[in-house]
């Protein structure tokens, strides 16, 4: 057993779940005629909160972000949620983890409501021990909190036994703040440079290569 606990992001981590969120994002702009511009913009909302997210890519203020938030949240609870499957591999992943006796639990800053949805979905909820996720009103997801709200329900103590995976720059910036092994992968929606950046512990970069250095 390499780690005590594992703590997954889940967007771009567990699952490929940008074919939902892009759509979603393109509803509520399409709502607000605001137009997609670059598409390429549309990968910086998978890992940071939306209302930051709409902020920072199209130039809102927090009332219209909020506004479309929830009309992002009207596709998204009724088709989005289901446009994501896990990543090859992964669920292998899970199971090997579980049955050597690794504590299991998903920290992400999509709400819980569709976090739950979400995990159930691709199969993947019987494998975690904990999911923490912020509630729909929460507009500032907190990255260090929830993966210290995890390692309670976890029953265990934040350390360099724990680790938490993830593609964004959040995710190790909340792994470091909160103790706990830090480690990024580049399959998913971040960069080696961005995790460089903010001093992960570890940078894998493939599904592969993550099993090696968890499993």
């Amino acid at each position: 057993m390499k780690y005590e606990a594992v703590i997954f992001d889940f967007d771009g981590t567990v699952a490929d779940s940008s074919l939902g969120i892009k759509n979603s994002i393109k509803f509520a702009l399409k709502v607000f005629d605001i137009p997609v511009g670059d598409e390429a913009k549309l990968d910086s909302f998978i890992g940071p909160p939306l209302y930051e997210s709409f902020e920072s890519a199209y130039g809102v203020d927090s009332e219209l972000s909020s506004k479309l938030v929830d009309t992002y949240r009207v596709y998204f609870a009724d088709k989005g949620v289901f446009e994501c499957e896990v990543f090859p591999g992964f669920l292998e992943i899970l199971k090997e983890l579980k049955e050597q006796g690794v504590k299991l639990a998903v920290a992400s800053s999509k709400p819980k409501h569709f976090l739950d949805i979400a995990v159930s979905h691709i199969g993947a909820d019987e494998f975690f021990d904990s999911v923490k996720g912020p509630d729909l009103k929460n507009y500032e997801s907190n990255k260090t909190q929830l993966i210290l709200e995890a390692c309670k329900d976890l029953g265990v103590r934040p350390s360099k036994r724990i680790a938490m995976v993830g593609d964004r720059s959040y995710d190790i910036e909340g792994a470091n703040s909160a103790g706990v092994t830090s480690i990024g992968v580049e399959y998913g929606f971040g960069s080696r440079e961005e995790f460089l950046e903010h001093n992960a512990d570890l940078i894998v970069a493939t599904i592969e290569d993550l099993k090696k250095a968890i499993v």
